[in-house]
C-alpha cells in the first residue's frame, strides 16, 4: 500500500505538468536559436544583470569517469557524494524501521506516530522547497545537517524524556530532514559543467547508496543489540559528520548568493548564463 500510494502524487505532478507549463532551460533554448527566450528567462528567474551567451556546441570529453577524480573536480566528486550519503544513511535506516523504534521508545500507538512521520516528511519537502530557493546552498547544507543532528543526539542523550517532547524532537527531525532530501536533486546537478554533469551525478549517487546500504543493513542489527538509543547516536554523529564535510568542502552553488562575492559556480560550457555586472560570475 506504501509503495502504491506514490502513484497518487506522480499522477498528480503529471497533471500539474499538462496543465501549467514549465520553463525550459536557458541553456537548451540557446542551443536551439531561441536566444531570446533563453534571455528573458534568466531576467526573470535569476535576474537582469544576467545573460545568456551562445556558444558552439562542447564536444563531450572521455574518460568523464576518470575527470571525476581529477585535481578540477575531485572536491566536488566527494563532496557531492558524502553528503548524499551523509543524508541517506539515517534515512533509509529510521524510515524502513520506524515501528521497530517506535516501540523501543514506547509509543503506546505507533500508527499514529507514524502516520504523522510520513506527514511530516511531505510538510519537509514543501518547507525544503522554499527554503532552498530563498538560502544559500552551503548554508542550507550545513544547517539541516546540524539541526537534525541535534534532535537526534537530544535525543539518545535524554533517555527518560516525556513522551510528548521525545514526539516533539522526533517530528523536527522528521521535518528537516526531509526537507534537507531536496538538495539532493538540485545540488550534485549544479556541481559539475555540462560536459561531465552526467556522469557526475551519477557518480554522487552511487556513493549515497552506500549509506543508503550500510543504514538499512547496520540499523537493525544496532537496535537488538543496545536499542534505540544507539541508532539516534550514530545517525546523530553520521550527519554531524555530513554537516562538518559541508563546512569544509561544499561550494556555493546558488547563483543569486555567489554573485556578491563574485564566486564562480560552474566552470562555462558551451552557452552560459553570465553576470554582465560580475564578470568573473559564471554559471553553466
Amino acid at each position: 500500500m506504501i509503495l502504491a500510494s506514490s502513484a497518487i502524487v506522480s499522477a498528480l505532478a503529471g497533471l500539474q505538468r499538462l496543465v501549467v507549463r514549465q520553463p525550459e532551460s536557458p541553456r537548451w533554448l540557446a542551443s536551439k536559436g531561441r536566444i531570446i527566450e533563453a534571455i528573458n528567462l534568466v531576467h526573470r528567474y535569476v535576474g537582469e544583470d544576467y545573460t545568456v551567451h551562445p556558444a558552439p556546441q562542447v564536444e563531450v570529453k572521455k574518460g568523464a569517469w576518470r575527470m571525476l577524480f581529477s585535481k578540477k573536480y575531485r572536491r566536488r566528486t566527494l563532496v557531492g557524494g558524502l553528503f548524499y550519503a551523509c543524508q541517506t544513511f539515517p534515512f533509509f535506516g529510521i524510515s524502513i524501521f520506524l515501528p521497530i523504534l517506535m516501540e523501543n521508545m514506547n509509543v503506546t500507538n505507533p500508527l499514529v506516530t507514524q502516520l504523522l512521520y510520513y506527514a511530516l516528511m511531505i510538510a519537509g519537502v514543501l518547507v525544503g522547497i522554499v527554503l532552498s530557493n530563498r538560502l544559500p546552498r552551503r548554508y542550507f547544507l550545513i544547517g539541516t545537517f546540524l539541526a537534525s543532528a541535534a534532535f537526534l543526539l537530544v535525543l539518545s542523550i535524554w533517555h527518560q524524556a516525556p513522551l510528548a517532547l521525545t514526539l516533539i524532537l522526533f517530528s523536527l527531525f522528521s521535518l528537516t530532514i526531509s526537507a534537507a532530501l531536496v538538495m539532493d536533486y538540485a545540488y550534485p546537478n549544479e556541481l559539475f559543467d555540462a560536459s561531465i554533469r552526467t556522469s557526475g551525478v551519477g557518480m554522487c549517487i552511487a556513493i549515497s547508496r552506500i549509506g543508503a546500504v550500510a543504514g538499512t543493513f547496520m540499523l537493525p542489527i544496532i537496535s537488538n543489540a543496545w536499542g534505540s538509543q544507539a541508532i539516534f547516536i550514530i545517525c546523530g554523529t553520521v550527519l554531524l559528520i555530513g554537516g562538518i564535510i559541508c563546512y569544509q568542502w561544499a561550494p556555493e552553488t546558488s547563483l543569486r548568493f555567489a554573485k556578491h562575492n563574485r564566486s564562480t559556480i560552474n566552470e562555462p560550457s558551451g552557452s552560459r548564463v553570465t553576470s554582465s555586472r560580475y564578470s568573473d560570475s559564471t554559471i553553466d
